[in-house]
């Protein structure tokens, strides 16, 4: 994972960014005690529909079984009174995001801030970097945000995701 605050790589092993001392603990204060885990989507703003719901399920559930991989979602009215970086980022390590090689991604909607976010792992991060990922989200799903098509830009950026780091592990078993 990056510090949100510079960027620097910091993960369990260095819990502690070299360049400016940020520790994941500092939030906690912040944030208080996490919100549950509740499968592989989180819905708090309420913009996925009953009918919707499952083929984003779906989506997630089959890039679990083809990589090992977890790809989870969750959605919020706001991250304040951080931001939705900083959100996404103590929360992917709270929950403990694919376990403890970090082999997964956790993408927040944060409707107020009209912000979608993208923590990548660090054992996933050789098929997506943060940047890559986030350039994913702009492309192909704030263009659906921006129609009020949330669902539908939810599904289309993590597909793209799930299709780069499957693609990955596919070519790097030839």
């Amino acid at each position: 994972m990056h510090c949100p605050k510079c960027a620097i790589d910091i993960n369990d092993d260095s819990p502690q960014c070299p360049k400016c001392g940020f520790t994941i603990d500092e939030l906690d204060p912040v944030f208080g005690t996490p919100p549950e885990r509740k499968g592989l989507i989180r819905d708090d703003a309420k913009v996925i529909s009953p009918e919707g719901e499952p083929r984003l399920a779906e989506r997630l559930q089959a890039f679990q079984q083809k990589t090992g991989s977890e790809l989870l979602l969750i959605t919020r009215e706001t991250s304040a009174p951080r931001l939705p970086s900083e959100f996404v980022f103590w929360l992917f390590n709270r929950w403990r995001v694919g376990g403890e090689k970090h082999s997964g991604m956790l993408l927040l909607l944060s409707m107020s801030e009209r912000r979608i976010e993208v923590e990548v792992g660090v054992d996933l991060e050789r098929f997506v970097s943060d940047e890559a990922a986030s350039n994913i989200l702009q492309f192909h799903s704030v263009p659906f945000f921006k129609k009020g098509k949330f669902e539908d830009g939810l599904y289309h950026g993590i597909d793209i995701l799930a299709r780069v780091v499957e693609t990955g592990l596919q070519e790097g078993k030839k």
